[in-house]
């Protein structure tokens, strides 16, 4: 079950997200290191990262209960702290990184596992028996 399905474009579009949001990121922990406002950076880290997150959970909606969606849980919630915890701002980043770099590079096994099920879970057909 999906709201968006596939189109042309699609994998492309993704690429493009994904590269400005690397783009962003880098931006933002430049001016986390520095100690300098660098808006625009968490405008685009903010803008490309909720069209990746809108782009794959709208896509396949078991997205939600997969371990790349918990991992997006967790990155979230790092992001938080960086604003309320700012002399941990650093740490957070550098574990957003790890767990981004560890989850992209990870086997489908892994990035596709939910821990609902307990299982690789690709479809909503995958969740029946």
């Amino acid at each position: 079950m999906s709201i968006i399905p596939n189109f042309t474009g699609k994998r492309w579009l993704k690429i493009s997200l994904r590269t400005a949001h690397l783009v962003g990121f880098a931006g933002v922990f430049a001016s986390i290191l520095t100690s300098s406002e660098q808006d625009v950076y968490w405008g685009i880290t903010i803008v490309s990262g909720l069209g990746l997150l809108s782009l794959e959970a709208l896509s396949n909606f078991v997205w939600f209960v997969q371990i790349r969606a918990l991992a997006m849980y967790i990155k979230l919630i790092l992001l938080t702290c960086v604003f309320f915890f700012n002399e941990y701002a650093w740490h957070c980043l550098v574990a957003i990184i790890i767990i981004s770099g560890m989850i992209s590079h990870a086997p489908s096994s892994v990035r596709y596992y939910s821990f609902v099920h307990g299982r690789k879970i690709t479809s909503l057909n995958d969740t029946k028996g």
